[in-house]
């Protein structure tokens, strides 16, 4: 069984872990099933808001993909949610990858 298929497994039986979302949308990822991937954290952001590690790789694959707007944006949402949630490692991860986007508009 592959490790999508045993992360799937894991899902069905439990379909609202965000854990597990968010680990399956990384494994689409790493195998550049990009659209799934973007599903999946869609999702993430709209239904768990307070997964903080899902902007970073989110907004990211936005902005790899060309979606710079978005992607932007994902990232100044996941900072405001990660200072909420007082992930200051998240945090400055986002703001690392915010100021490689941005230093451009500058």
């Amino acid at each position: 069984m592959s490790r999508i298929q045993d992360l799937e497994a894991l899902l069905d039986e439990s379909p609202d872990d965000p854990f597990l979302i968010f680990a399956l949308a990384r494994e689409h990822e790493k195998f550049h099933n990009t659209l799934q991937a973007l599903l999946m954290y869609e999702h993430l952001v709209g239904q768990h808001p307070d997964y903080i590690a899902t902007y970073y790789h989110y907004a990211k694959l936005l902005l790899e993909a060309g979606n710079r707007t978005e992607g932007l944006r994902l990232l100044r949402q996941g900072i405001d949610e990660g200072i909420k949630a007082a992930d200051s490692h998240a945090v400055n991860e986002m703001r690392a990858l915010l100021g490689q986007w941005t230093v451009e508009e500058e």
